[in-house]
């Protein structure tokens, strides 16, 4: 056995967490009393994710063109297709290429997928990218209360860590179709493990488990755009959440000290929020100093980060100051505080006290607003919050059993701030990402809405899919506002399949197109008319829902067609240049079912185009929470009009589902 692993093996066995132990048997036990569970071996490798028919993804992708491309266009894009496919022509061929190509790799679509979905992308992380989750609002009554909630915080996810590194937290498992089948894990190793690199090509993704070097036994805490080095681990010990606790109050009275003076090292935080390739060269300008080369190998070998936020006076909500009722303020409370987590409020408040790289960032704010900033290329927002809510339900059954180690180490060193040396050119361009990041901050146009006449109930009770008759409502509202449907992105999710991570659910189908033009004001459709073709629509993306999550999706079968062409040196296929092709790659509506159990919790982002709309949604049993973003910047887009519409669209059609309840 290596050092590096000898090591490894004495430090987690000498922190092996007995109180999580229990909390993780527990877990176990509820999954081998389920007989939908006991049926499947979780010992199994998982079986490989499915090469789809070329006819049927493009019958698919005709399908989703038909209702947003004009008679002309379509009949168009329609020969291309069938040139594409035809009997021995370059589709067939780029088809069996990529079946040789997937018998040598676990999943044929992961790496071009990861490269074309993020590592390419030169737009920002804030807001374009990087999620934002808010957990439930904590109560501080001082600075000591949100110390100790930090120390609790690190100590849980350092018990935690302890399973993920040695691969055994329970195995997810599918709640329905095939249910209890078990999930791909991989997403969760690499949530404290690895780091998106900026580059300016394309960014790269590195994993401290896959380096020689030690593995890693500090977070980076962030206090006041001032960056320390917390130790977790001493002569092969964990900290006590009563050392954590005194450590990070070493950190904030420090950080208060120099803030604002010369010895103050802030504001290098923002170059991350810079696109990417303007800071892969900050990040090279910095390098040629070895001091600067230090403090970014401990940030981006750190397990993870904790940002201690300063407390944020809210102005957002002027404009809402006479309020309806209670829920109203909470809504609007809710998209204060997650505001927070996208990007920091402002400049002024908390936008450089962050490290937009790293893949997970809790911030912990002074009045109690608390939640995570997470880099979206490591794993899907699903893992995270199923993550985080494990870890809150463990921190609090520690809380209670007041299972606390104090262990015996000599006085602790303090906390090691991480000095930078920054050049006249690295000093403007901070100035620029300040200043850049605060536009981008105001043009963000979010909206949050709590709909409450009913939630992911009302739905089963006219036997459909909660999530396929949300994403209906949501093609009818972007209809009702804009006269006009649009290439629609929602995330499926094939964890099904080993190193699965997701697909694409189209909503902008025929079905929804005919049953919206049945509700328009002048249609002469009967009610039960309107009904049936409104259940024709669900069902439609039902069974399209189902094919993606089987591994079936049309959207990774040929962006993996055309790089198999790149790389084969085929000319480029009529089909993958055609300006269809492109509008269908374009996500002016783009879309994602969140679900979250803790109330008051819940994740959202902003949209992928300038024009567009992002729209997470949480069905909870009752009431539905929506996060609708735009960019105020655009005169066409507005999320408080599309809000407000969502909701009329959604009373229109409980009226319409009531009358046939009972048939």
């Amino acid at each position: 056995m290596n050092n590096k692993a000898t090591r490894r093996s004495l430090i987690l066995e000498a922190n092996k967490s007995h109180c999580l132990v229990k909390y993780i048997e527990n877990l176990l036990k509820k999954q081998r009393e389920d007989p939908d569970y006991v049926k499947w071996d979780v010992t199994k490798p998982l079986p490989k994710l499915p090469i789809p028919s070329l006819k049927q993804t493009l019958e698919k992708y005709l399908g989703c063109l038909m209702p947003i491309l004009s008679d002309e266009a379509y009949q168009s894009t329609e020969k291309i297709v069938k040139e594409f496919i035809r009997d021995g022509g370059v589709g067939q061929k780029l088809q069996n290429l990529l079946i040789k190509e997937s018998e040598t790799k676990e999943n044929w679509v992961y790496d071009w997928w990861l490269e074309d979905m993020y590592l390419k992308n030169k737009l920002p992380l804030p807001i374009n990218s990087n999620p934002g989750m808010i957990f439930p609002k904590e109560k501080f009554n001082d600075e000591d209360d949100q110390l100790k909630f930090a120390a609790r915080l690190i100590s849980g996810i350092m018990d935690y860590k302890f399973f993920i590194d040695q691969k055994k937290l329970p195995v997810d498992r599918c709640s329905w179709r095939e249910k209890g089948q078990p999930l791909c894990m991989e997403q969760y190793y690499r949530l404290f493990s690895s780091y998106r690199v900026p580059g300016i090509d394309q960014d790269k993704q590195v994993n401290s488990n896959n380096s020689l070097l030690v593995e890693p036994e500090h977070v980076i805490v962030i206090s006041r755009n001032q960056m320390f080095v917390l130790d977790v681990i001493v002569n092969f010990t964990r900290l006590s959440e009563d050392q954590l606790y005194h450590q990070l109050k070493r950190i904030k009275r420090q950080s208060e000290e120099d803030e604002n003076t010369s010895n103050g090292f802030a504001d290098v935080g923002f170059l991350t929020s810079l696109p990417r390739n303007e800071w892969a060269k900050a990040r090279l300008e910095l390098f040629r100093d070895s001091t600067n080369r230090d403090c970014i190998d401990m940030i981006e070998r750190c397990i993870f980060i904790v940002c201690l936020d300063k407390k944020v006076n809210h102005n957002s909500n002027k404009e809402n100051m006479i309020l309806e009722n209670e829920s109203e303020m909470s809504s609007i409370q809710m998209r204060d505080y997650v505001l927070q987590m996208l990007h920091g409020c402002s400049s002024e408040d908390n936008s450089g006290n962050r490290w937009f790289d790293k893949t997970m960032q809790f911030v912990i704010s002074e009045d109690g607003v608390c939640g995570l900033n997470y880099e979206h290329s490591i794993a899907e927002g699903i893992v995270v919050i199923q993550l985080s809510e494990h870890l809150f339900r463990y921190i609090e059954e520690k809380r209670k059993q007041k299972l606390y180690r104090m262990p015996s180490i000599c006085e602790l060193p303090v906390p090691r701030k991480l000095r930078w040396i920054v050049s006249e050119p690295i000093s403007a361009q901070i100035r620029e990402a300040k200043s850049s990041f605060d536009r981008r901050i105001d043009d963000l146009d979010l909206f949050v809405v709590k709909f409450e006449k009913f939630g992911r109930d009302f739905p089963k009770m006219i036997k459909a899919s909660p999530d396929s008759f949300i994403q209906v409502m949501l093609q009818f509202a972007y209809y009702r506002v804009h006269n006009c449907l649009v290439s629609t992105y929602e995330s499926a999710s094939t964890r099904r399949f080993r190193h699965g991570r997701v697909d694409n659910i189209r909503a902008n189908s025929c079905e929804a197109l005919a049953w919206i033009k049945s509700m328009q004001p002048n249609s002469t459709f009967t009610t039960k008319e309107k009904y049936d073709l409104f259940r024709i629509a669900v069902q439609h993306q039902t069974d399209l829902m189902v094919d993606n999550i089987l591994g079936n999706g049309m959207d990774c079968h040929l962006l993996a067609l055309r790089q198999v062409a790149i790389e084969n040196n085929f000319e480029i296929p009529t089909l993958f240049i055609d300006k269809s092709f492109e509008l269908s790659n374009r996500f002016s509506l783009s879309t994602s079912q969140i679900p979250t159990t803790m109330d008051g919790s819940f994740m959202c982002y902003g949209p992928v185009v300038h024009d567009g709309y992002g729209c997470a949604y949480n069905p909870k049993a009752n009431y539905i929470l929506f996060a609708i973003s735009s960019f105020k910047s655009c005169s066409m887009t507005s999320s408080k009009l599309f809000a407000e519409t969502l909701e009329k669209c959604l009373l229109e059609i409980y009226d319409l589902c009531t009358k046939f309840l009972n048939q």
